[in-house]
């Protein structure tokens, strides 16, 4: 009898085992909150891998590069046309442009062909005059 017993007990005991739902504590390393910052990284690193795409195909196919930036341009601009209100769109077009300049000078001291004077030459292209203080006479 003491058999029948302990069945009906481990039946009882799996039945409610099995209703019970196992309660996991997740680590901060599982739950990993992303931010804006994040987001925006990402985001950029992708539109970066996008115009290096981009730039293979036109080296691959042997395409003008000049041309094919246009058309890239274009057909971004007017998807943002489609996609954004008009104030949105005007002030982002307005500080692409903006930030373009501002960073200009910096991009470009940046070259090293444009900060080494290895030939000589003036920022227009002309010969420098030679020093006349360091003539023999």
């Amino acid at each position: 009898m003491s058999d029948t017993k302990d069945k009906k007990l481990i039946k009882k005991k799996s039945s409610l085992d099995a209703k019970v739902i196992p309660f996991k504590t997740k680590t901060l390393k599982q739950l990993k909150v992303e931010t804006n910052q994040d987001i925006f990284d990402k985001m950029d690193a992708f539109s970066k891998e996008l115009i290096q795409a981009f730039r293979d195909k036109t080296n691959r196919e042997g395409i003008d590069r000049d041309k094919s930036l246009y058309l890239f341009h274009y057909r971004l601009m007017q998807e943002m046309m489609f996609k954004m209100s008009y104030p949105a769109f005007k002030y982002y077009t307005r500080a692409v442009s903006k930030q373009l300049l501002d960073q200009h000078k910096e991009y470009m001291s940046s070259l090293d062909e444009w900060t080494t004077d290895s030939d000589e030459m003036d920022d227009f292209g002309r010969r420098k005059e030679a020093d006349k203080s360091k003539t023999l006479n």
